[in-house]
């Protein structure tokens, strides 16, 4: 930079100050710099600048999956609110592996982000180091959470599936509940709440038997336990709830491949389902898939706003726990 600076006539500091905000320099050097830039082809290295003042202006996301849209909604969220304070997003996915969670922290770590949202693998692994970090670091846990955690933004799941529950039974329903595999704290808070609320209606809770996992693989899983259920005749439920979008997804891809969905089929069942989370593409299924919609934007503005609260950045008065209603999205499904 200090090369550019002299080509454009204008101290270092000056050209600094440009690349960092434009408004923020006299007219007279702006023009001298804007009119160097059409002549010589230069880049600033923002990121060293930036580390050289023990700041990057950068926010590191760390997410268990890739393949999840969820997710991508997330950091879109994230992204936008990070942008409208000035900020740019370096994203890291552990594929829900303990090994490259742990190397993704080390990464931002290297880097110098000015703070991290983690949305949890559930590996137990890094629990430890989380713990540590998050004693000297901005880290707010998203979606999911350990024990412990000091920050946390996510879905209030008691809520989300008490409108879902509510709802079934509304329509007549006894709802059924099929769980999600084990990777992380929705899981449980979710089921927990089925059997409370269905204890409360004096309704008997009705566990989809199926094996536990801990694999991320929604889809394919919940239609493998599916299809065992059907062959075996098991699958004896007039509705069901399921702990995500995705795992009804691969519940009704086995019913419809049995003929479970087919009116004029002899294995018709006429079964009212019911998914949480608003995937993207919960309203293209058949049919389109009554669910419960996560504030995903409320989710990454507070995520960021949090981090730059406890930089001393901005002052927002946000708790250090939040948990976001959900809204009750109702489609042909149920």
């Amino acid at each position: 930079m200090e090369e550019f600076a002299a080509l454009a006539g204008v101290s270092r500091p000056t050209a600094s100050k440009y690349f960092e905000n434009p408004e923020s320099i006299g007219l007279r050097s702006k023009n001298k710099i804007e009119q160097a830039l059409k002549v010589f082809d230069y880049r600033p290295n923002l990121l060293a600048s930036r580390l050289m003042k023990k700041e990057t202006r950068t926010i590191g996301v760390l997410i268990p999956s890739l393949s999840d849209p969820f997710y991508a909604s997330i950091i879109k969220s994230i992204e936008n609110a990070a942008i409208h304070y000035g900020y740019s997003v370096l994203i890291e996915c552990a594929h829900g592996q303990a090994h490259l969670e742990d190397k993704a922290i080390d990464n931002f770590l290297a880097i110098k982000v000015d703070g991290i949202c983690y949305a949890p693998s559930g590996m137990k692994k890094i629990e430890g180091k989380l713990k540590q970090l998050q004693k000297e670091y901005p880290l707010i846990f998203i979606d999911a959470v350990f024990a412990g955690v000091r920050y946390s933004i996510k879905n209030n799941n008691t809520q989300s599936i008490e409108i879902l529950t509510d709802y079934m039974i509304s329509k007549g329903h006894k709802p059924a509940y099929f769980p999600m595999p084990n990777v992380n704290s929705s899981s449980d808070e979710r089921y927990d709440a089925y059997i409370a609320l269905m204890k409360k209606n004096r309704l008997t809770a009705q566990l989809i038997p199926v094996e536990k996992s801990t694999t991320w693989s929604f889809e394919a899983w919940a239609h493998d336990e599916t299809v065992k259920l059907i062959k075996s005749n098991s699958f004896n439920f007039e509705s069901v709830i399921c702990a995500n979008d995705r795992i009804a997804f691969g519940m009704i891809s086995a019913l419809y491949n049995y003929g479970c969905l087919d009116k004029s089929g002899p294995n018709y069942r006429d079964i009212a389902i019911a998914g949480h989370d608003n995937h993207p593409l919960s309203q293209f299924t058949c049919p389109p898939l009554t669910t419960a919609e996560q504030d995903v934007q409320s989710m990454g503005l507070f995520a960021v706003q949090k981090i730059l609260s406890i930089l001393g950045i901005k002052k927002f008065k946000l708790k250090n726990h939040i948990k976001l209603d959900a809204k009750l999205i109702i489609r042909d499904s149920a």
